[in-house]
């Protein structure tokens, strides 16, 4: 049964009965499909009549009342699309280059780039010459849509009008990717085709053109290999959007197929007006939900042969996209996205309710197959995209081909917006991507930007491609250009901060640098910080990590396995152009801090390294061997600098072939790391893992994220306040084993006597001043103040709070601060002279205690959480996964504001702790703000997947490096 036309969804469900779509085995047999096509199944006429044809006499034409932008032959389940004419009658003859047809600018003996033009209206374009192609009239290109490739980075084809000819230089003028002639860069070697005008219908495998009357017009047709298009059957799309919602809630789609959309006619409109307003008729999809809705299922559907599958976009000020579902479905051969579900604001908006928001998303167990194949004017057609949800899961997608990135989410909030973003918990797990990045580059199979947590894990990312046709012929002959061919990645950080990487296995084609298919990266980084990647398998890449703008430290590489790695292993600065250039620069003034001392790299595993080890400094320093790596982070005080060891035999069985398990005698055996990865809260402004730090052992880095109003611009992220703790009476050899993370000393001992750890009261509660752009609103720059309540730190006023500590507890017989901020109003966690935790909450309006059930004074480690809910004026006590008991607790006026330091382990007036603190963590919301309860927050972090390998296993004593275990 199919349906053709468009549906438009004009009332909501209820909580309990939403409304449903599916199909019903009643009805018939086979598929339900909802069609954007007309079907044509005769009334076609041999010898068209248009002056322009180059073969009249072969071309078929039928008159049409609509104006199909896309046709496809279907013969029995097939459907085939035929192309609109073009110029080349390119195909893909190379899956590893699916443009080596298309044609590319030459610019003979002049420049490369910067070229433009006026044409005869004195409209500026971007002018591309090709002296051995355009050797036509200015009929020939005046009015065709160009596909073209620009630079210097990403590079996704997209569609313009050809507006000008330069017949004497041989050169075509269109507009730029956004507009403006001088909106990115057209160069030598770029490539591009051209298409829909009748000159160019002449493919004897299958071609079509359109001449339009109106709302009607002429379809001409090649048809392929020759065939009698009245004994075929065809299908000519007709409508953009099949299903369109708009500020509905509770609806359920399931067990439908979609098929045969049509797109826009125009292919090179902008997608946005005037202030960036979003144009809905530039955004079509088969299911498309323009502005917010709660609780909307997509589930068991199968989308074929359309322009997206499903696109949600919160365009609607105060009307958020929540509860979010798109499970079990096949999309497959799209033009532009797969799965796209956005909040509303958009690039450039600064303020924070210029669009609705997202909350929850579940993207799960979906096949996605040669995904964004013809792109809109601006976007690059990603499988999934997600744009800023709160709370995110994709798991479970399996990705094939997809002609940009497979798998790109952004969370929190975009660069430039003043929102306050207490919470995002992003998990991307158990995918796999494979041969993305067709068409396009600078971009990830996965990729991840802005504000996190972020959990990235057990996935597999295959063959990233990335190929940059202009790079690769200026550079492959070069020996001072290598990887010029790709600039694509198995995982991507693009100003993407507080991200888990770990147990995720990534691999190339090849790792030399001077192939046409060697792998740029297993992972890249711009600007990001606060990350860390474990138990990774890297296999044929060449490079293994790629960092830009490395100034603000804070990453971890711990027990990673590097198999094949053909030029750098560690590429954290732009090294200098030659070793001896790099030395020179070093023994200078330094030109700026990296802030090496808090990164960590450790337990890696090394195998084929062919190239260079690391380049780490500012200088571009060279450290080509893994000893001159070791003793370059080393110096610098690196939380752990021992890097790894070189593998003398193959550690792993045959990757060649997919098969990443270690070997017999494999050196990943106990090298791998065990690292705590905390379950993501509401609005945290404190976490302190008491990782000894050789540069400064007083110093406890805090490792917080929060994404507050005065988080702008991510270039300024890492500039802003972090609150850490110095150590009073304790330096190196006051850090002793943990439990939670066995690549360091990551607990912190204190005697009972003198020693406690501290934040200074001007630290927490002070002024910052930051500055907002309004690139839309006309108005100029403004600068802020964020002070009291508006300032995020451990400082509370009237919020809800939560207090969590991991501990390990002496036998004593005194009270003892674990973490307070007190003086005379306060908060503080602690335990009493019986051992029992007391938590305690003082306000000018009262105060209020809360004490445990039983000592914990018995050498064991215990977790405690805390939390102080406002609305119901109750205090909790969680302790070791359960609750333990609750108290009356401040109202929600009350705050607990004071001038009071922050002190841990004790104070100077006494209440010493004797024992070892491992983690602490302070938030401004409960479990409930942060959408979680305590037995999931326990769960994850003490029996989390980043406790087990790839395949689900725990260890067996210590973790092996790599993703998978040695099982046997």
């Amino acid at each position: 049964m199919t349906y053709r036309g468009r549906l438009i969804a004009r009332d909501s469900g209820a909580t309990a009965e939403p409304i449903r779509l599916t199909s019903d085995p009643g009805w018939g047999d086979g598929e339900a499909v909802l069609s954007g096509a007309a079907r044509i199944t005769g009334g076609w006429t041999r010898g068209a009549t248009h002056p322009d044809l180059p073969a009249p006499a072969r071309v078929w034409y039928r008159d049409l009342d609509y104006v199909p932008r896309t046709l496809w032959l279907v013969r029995g389940a097939t459907a085939s699309r035929i192309p609109l004419a073009r110029l080349p009658n390119w195909k893909i003859s190379d899956p590893e280059d699916i443009k080596s047809e298309w044609w590319s600018w030459d610019y003979p003996g002049g420049k490369s780039f910067d070229v433009f033009m006026r044409n005869e209206q004195g409209k500026e374009l971007v002018l591309g010459i090709d002296t051995r192609h355009l050797t036509g009239s200015r009929d020939l290109y005046l009015g065709a849509i160009i596909w073209a490739e620009f630079g210097w980075v990403d590079g996704t084809p997209y569609p313009s009008y050809v507006q000008g000819f330069d017949g004497e230089k041989r050169g075509l003028g269109f507009e730029g990717y956004l507009g403006s002639a001088r909106s990115r860069k057209i160069a030598r070697h770029h490539r591009y085709y051209l298409e829909d005008k009748p000159h160019y219908l002449d493919d004897p495998e299958g071609e079509f053109w359109f001449e339009r009357r109106g709302n009607g017009g002429r379809l001409h047709l090649i048809p392929p290999a020759g065939i009698d298009p009245n004994d075929a059957t065809f299908e000519a799309g007709r409508e953009s959007t099949l299903l369109h919602l708009a500020d509905r809630d509770h609806l359920v789609i399931s067990g439908l197929v979609f098929r045969f959309t049509n797109v826009t006619w125009n292919l090179t409109e902008l997608p946005w007006g005037e202030k960036f307003a979003l144009k809905e008729h530039v955004h079509p999809a088969a299911i498309r939900v323009w502005g917010g809705g709660r609780d909307l299922t997509i589930a068991h559907c199968t989308f074929e042969h359309v322009n997206s599958a499903i696109l949600m976009k919160a365009v609607t000020p105060g009307r958020p996209l929540d509860r979010v579902a798109v499970t079990d479905c096949a999309i497959r051969d799209t033009d532009h996205h797969g799965i796209a579900i956005q909040e509303g604001i958009q690039w450039g908006h600064a303020l924070p309710d210029e669009g609705g928001h997202l909350y929850d998303v579940r993207i799960l167990r979906n096949f996605l197959a040669r995904v964004g194949q013809r792109p809109a004017r601006v976007g690059s057609g990603n499988a999934i995209d997600v744009g800023n949800a709160q709370t995110l899961e994709v798991a479970g997608n399996i990705i094939e081909r997809p002609w940009h990135a497979g798998i790109n989410v952004h969370g929190a909030k975009i660069s430039g917006n003043t929102r306050d973003v207490p919470l995002t918990r992003i998990l991307i797990h158990h995918n796999r991507v494979t041969d993305g990045i067709r068409t396009g580059d600078d971009c990830g199979n996965i990729e991840t930007w802005q504000g996190g947590p972020a959990y990235v894990y057990n996935n597999v990312s295959g063959n990233p491609g990335g190929f940059r046709n202009a790079s690769w012929q200026e550079g492959r002959n070069n020996p001072n250009r290598p990887g010029a061919a790709r600039f694509g990645m198995a995982y991507y950080l693009d100003g993407a901060f507080k991200n888990y990487y770990f147990n995720n296995i990534g691999w190339g084609l090849s790792a030399d640098p001077w192939s046409p298919v060697g792998a740029t990266a297993m992972f890249q980084e711009i600007i990001s910080y606060e990350n860390a990647f474990f138990n990774n398998t890297a296999y044929n890449f060449v490079k293994g990590t790629r960092r830009q703008a490395p100034q603000a430290g804070r990453n971890k590489f711990l027990g990673n396995v590097w198999d094949g790695i053909g030029d750098w292993v560690f590429w954290h600065t732009t090294p200098a152009r030659s070793a001896a250039q790099g030395n020179e620069a070093d023994a200078g003034p330094a030109r700026e801090h990296y802030a090496l001392e808090t990164n960590a790299i450790a337990g890696n595993v090394f195998h084929r390294i062919t190239g260079k080890f690391a380049a780490f400094k500012p200088s571009g320093q060279w450290h080509e061997t893994l000893d001159d790596s070791r003793r370059a982070l080393t110096g610098a005080g690196a939380l752990a600098g021992e890097i790894g060891v070189i593998a003398p035999r193959p550690p792993l069985l045959d990757p060649a072939n997919r098969d990443f398990r270690p070997t017999a005698d494999s050196a990943v055996v106990d090298r791998g790391a065990r690292v705590f990865v905390p379950w993501a809260l509401h609005g945290t402004v404190g976490e302190w893992h008491f990782h000894a730090s050789p540069a400064t052992p007083a110093r406890i880095l805090d490792e917080h994220w929060y994404m507050a109003p005065y988080y702008v611009r991510r270039d300024d992220y890492h500039t802003l306040p972090t609150f850490p703790l110095t150590v009073v009476h304790g330096g190196a050899d006051a850090f002793v084993a943990s439990p939670l993370d066995d690549w360091t000393g990551g607990a912190l001992r204190f005697d009972g006597a003198t020693r406690f750890a501290t934040c200074p009261n001007a630290d927490l509660d002070r002024s910052l001043d930051y500055k907002v752009d309004f690139r839309w609103d006309r108005r100029p720059s403004e600068t802020r103040t964020a002070s009291g309540r508006d300032f995020k730190s451990p400082q509370i006023h009237d919020t809800n709070f939560l207090l969590e500590v991991i501990f390990r507890a002496e036998p004593a017989s005194t009270p003892a601060v674990l973490v307070e901020k007190r003086r005379g109003h306060g908060y503080g966690l602690g335990l009493n002279h019986e051992g029992k935790v007391i938590f305690e909450a003082a306000s000018p309006a009262g105060s209020h205690a809360l004490t445990g059930s039983s000592s914990l004074r018995d050498g064991k480690w215990h977790h405690i959480l805390a939390e102080a809910d406002r609305a119901t004026r109750t205090l909790t006590l969680y302790v070791d996964g359960r609750k333990n008991g609750t108290a009356a607790g401040p109202g929600p006026g009350d705050s607990l504001a004071n001038p009071g330091d922050l002190f841990v382990g004790g104070t100077p007036g006494g209440r010493h702790f004797r024992g070892d603190i491992d983690f602490l963590r302070i938030a401004l919301g409960t479990l409930a703000d942060a959408r979680t309860d305590i037995a999931e927050l326990h769960a994850w972090q003490f029996s989390g997947p980043f406790l087990r390998d790839f395949a689900g296993r725990t260890p067996l004593g210590k973790r092996d490096a790599g993703a998978l275990e040695k099982t046997d």
